[in-house]
C-alpha cells in the first residue's frame, strides 16, 4: 500500500454512526405496529394502485406496442429526460453558489441562505406565471424583449425551454445551495490539512476527503429536485403558452392531455413507464442516504479575512438581486390597474393601486379556496408525521429488520418519494370515490409526501448521538426531541407541497373552486387581460407559505442541513 493510501485508510470514517442496538431492543412486533400506518398508506394509495395499473397495461393486447411506437409519446419521455438534466444543473448551480460564498463571512451567508431558499415556497403555478410575465414576446410588456430591444419569440420554438429551465433552477437552486452551504462549512479540515502535509495530491484529496463528506447532502438535494422534476405539470401549463406545451411537456403532462385517447390500457403502460425511468434516475440517491459516516462538528470556523468577505459581498448582491428580480416582477404587477398592466410592463412608473387585491379579498370562491386549503394542509401534516416519524425510527434501527430487508426498504423509500402520480391516478379515481372527495384528496396527499418526510427523518435519527439516547422504551421520544429539527422540516415540507399543489387535484377531477392552486390555473385562462389579478391572488397564496417558513426558519436550516438539535 502506497503512504497515500495509507493515510488516507487511516484518516477516513470508517465507524459506523446510526442508531446502534440498544440493550432493550424494540420488539418486532413494535417495530411492525410503528410501520403500520406508513405501510396502509403506501400500499393503499401508492403501491397497490400501481400494481393495478401494470395489471392494467397488459390488459389489452397491444397497448404496449402502442406506446412504444407513439412518437409523441416518446418526445414526452424525452423530455422528461431533459428535466432530468434540469436537475443536476440544479444540484450544480447550488453547489457554485455554495463554494463562491464558503468563506464570505455569516453576514453575507445569511443573507444568501433568506433570498435564495425563498422561491422553493413559491408554488410552481406563480412560477411559471412570473417567468412568462419576464420574458413576454411583446417587447412592451417583457422586460427580456425590452432589453433586447425587439420582440423575440422567448415562449415560441427554440427559447421556451430556456425560459422554462431558468424558472426551474431558480425554484429549486436554493435548497441545493442551503444544503451544500452547510456541508461544505462542516468539512473535516482537520483531515484535509493532515492529507496535505502528508503531500496527497488535490484530485485524491477531493476523491477520498470532500466527495465523501458531500455524498449525503448532494443526494438529499438531488432527491429534492428530482421530485420536483417527476412532477413537473403546472410550471408548464402555467409558464408556456398552449401553442409551445407540447414542446416542453414530460411524460406526466402528456398522459394527461392524452389518457383518454390512449385508453386505460395505454394510459397504464405509459404510466409504468414513466415510472420505470424515475425509479432508475432516483436510485443513485440511495448511495448518499446509507447513513454510514457522520462527521463530527466542526470547530468554530475562523473568521475569512475581511478583504475577502469585502470582495464577495458584490457577488452576493449580484446573486440576491437576480433571484429577488422575479418577486419584484410579481409584486408591481399585482400593484398596477388591469388595463395597464395588459399593455404595458411592470416596471413602467404609472400610479399603483390596491384595487386587484381588494377584488381578490372580496371573492368568496378565493378566500374559501384559502381557507379549505389550509385546513387539508393542516391535516396531512398531522397524518405524514404520525406516519412517517415510527417508520424512520424503525428504518434507523437496522438490527430491527433482516440484514436483506434493510436496504431494498430504503430503495423503496426513494422510489415511491419520486414516483410520478399517473401512476397510480386511475384506480384512485375508481377507489377513493366511495370514500368522499375532501377526504380522499388528503389521504393522497399524505400518502405521497409521507415516503420524503421518512427519508429526511431517517437521515436525521441515524445522526442522534449514542449518549443522548435513553435506552428504554421510550426512546422514540428521546429521538424525536433531539431531531426535532427534522421533524419541523417535515411538517413544513408537507405544508408547502400540499399548498402548492395543483397536480393531485387534477388527476383526481378536483373541482377547482375547492383547492386554491386550481383557482390560480382557472385564472391564468386569460392570462394577458388578468395578470394584475392573478399577480394578486398568487401574492396571497405565496405569503402563507413564506409566513411558515419565516417562523421555523431556524429550525429548518438545521433540519435540512444536520437534522438533530446540537
Amino acid at each position: 500500500m502506497s503512504e497515500h493510501n495509507a493515510f488516507l485508510f487511516e484518516v477516513a470514517p470508517h465507524h459506523d454512526a446510526r442508531l446502534p442496538a440498544t440493550g432493550q431492543r424494540l420488539s418486532r412486533w413494535r417495530a411492525a405496529l410503528y410501520l403500520l400506518l406508513a405501510v396502509l398508506l403506501s400500499a393503499g394509495v401508492i403501491l397497490a394502485p400501481f400494481l393495478a395499473t401494470v395489471l392494467i397495461s397488459f390488459s389489452r393486447p397491444g397497448a404496449w406496442s402502442g406506446v412504444l411506437s407513439d412518437g409523441q409519446a416518446w418526445q414526452a419521455v424525452g423530455n422528461t429526460l431533459i428535466w432530468w438534466v434540469l436537475v443536476v444543473v440544479v444540484c450544480a448551480v447550488g453547489l457554485g453558489l455554495a463554494w463562491l460564498v464558503r468563506n464570505a463571512g455569516p453576514a453575507l451567508g445569511l443573507v444568501m441562505r433568506v433570498i435564495l431558499v425563498l422561491p422553493a415556497v413559491v408554488s410552481p403555478l406563480t412560477t411559471g406565471a412570473i417567468f412568462r410575465l419576464l420574458f413576454d414576446t411583446s417587447r412592451e410588456r417583457g422586460m427580456a424583449a425590452a432589453l433586447l430591444g425587439g420582440d423575440t419569440a422567448f415562449l415560441g420554438p427554440g427559447w421556451i425551454w430556456l425560459v422554462l429551465g431558468l424558472a426551474f433552477v431558480w425554484q429549486y437552486a436554493g435548497v441545493a445551495f442551503l444544503v451544500f452551504h452547510e456541508a461544505l462549512a462542516r468539512l473535516p479540515s482537520s483531515l484535509l490539512r493532515m492529507a496535505r502535509a502528508f503531500g496527497v495530491g488535490r484530485r485524491r484529496r477531493l476523491w477520498s476527503v470532500v466527495l465523501p463528506a458531500l455524498a449525503g447532502p448532494a443526494a438529499l438535494a438531488y432527491l429534492f429536485a428530482l421530485v420536483a422534476a417527476a412532477r413537473v405539470f403546472d410550471l408548464v401549463l402555467m409558464g408556456a403558452p398552449g401553442s409551445t406545451q407540447a414542446l416542453v411537456e414530460g411524460g406526466g403532462l402528456y398522459w394527461w392531455r392524452h389518457n383518454d385517447d390512449l385508453g386505460d390500457a395505454g394510459a397504464a403502460a405509459l404510466a409504468v413507464l414513466m415510472s420505470l425511468l424515475v425509479a432508475g434516475l432516483a436510485s443513485p440517491a440511495l448511495l448518499g442516504l446509507r447513513g454510514r459516516v457522520s462527521w463530527a462538528d466542526p470547530a468554530p470556523a475562523a473568521r475569512p479575512p475581511a478583504d475577502r468577505s469585502r470582495r464577495l459581498w458584490p457577488l452576493g448582491g449580484a446573486v440576491a438581486v437576480l433571484w429577488l428580480l422575479p418577486f419584484a416582477a410579481l409584486l408591481l404587477t399585482s400593484l398596477r390597474e388591469p388595463v395597464a398592466a395588459a399593455r404595458s410592463g411592470w416596471w413602467e412608473g404609472e400610479p399603483w393601486t390596491l384595487g386587484s387585491y381588494a377584488e381578490a379579498l372580496s371573492d368568496s370562491a378565493f378566500t374559501g379556496a384559502l381557507g379549505t386549503t389550509f385546513l387539508r394542509a393542516v391535516a396531512v401534516v398531522c397524518v405524514v408525521l404520525l406516519a412517517a416519524v415510527p417508520a424512520a425510527y424503525v428504518l434507523a434501527h437496522e438490527h430491527l429488520l433482516p440484514r436483506r430487508a434493510w436496504r431494498p426498504v430504503l430503495l423503496v423509500s426513494v422510489a415511491l418519494a419520486a414516483l410520478p402520480p399517473q401512476a397510480f391516478a386511475v384506480p384512485l379515481q375508481r377507489w377513493l370515490s366511495p370514500v368522499g372527495t375532501p377526504l380522499a384528496l388528503a389521504i393522497v396527499h399524505a400518502a405521497l409526501v409521507m415516503p420524503l418526510a421518512v427519508l429526511v427523518l431517517h437521515n436525521a435519527f441515524v445522526r442522534v448521538p449514542a449518549p443522548m439516547l435513553a435506552r428504554d422504551r421510550w426512546e422514540l421520544f428521546h429521538v424525536v426531541r433531539e431531531a426535532r429539527p427534522a421533524v419541523v422540516l417535515a411538517g413544513v415540507l408537507a405544508f408547502v407541497l400540499v399548498w402548492n399543489d395543483a397536480v393531485v387535484g387534477l388527476l383526481l377531477n378536483w373541482p377547482s373552486g375547492d383547492h386554491l392552486p386550481l383557482i390560480l390555473l382557472e385564472q391564468a385562462r386569460h392570462f394577458m387581460s388578468a395578470a394584475s389579478p392573478l399577480a394578486a391572488q398568487a401574492v396571497i397564496a405565496t405569503a402563507v407559505p413564506v409566513l411558515v417558513v419565516a417562523v421555523t426558519a431556524r429550525r429548518l436550516h438545521r433540519g435540512l442541513t444536520r437534522g438533530v438539535r446540537r
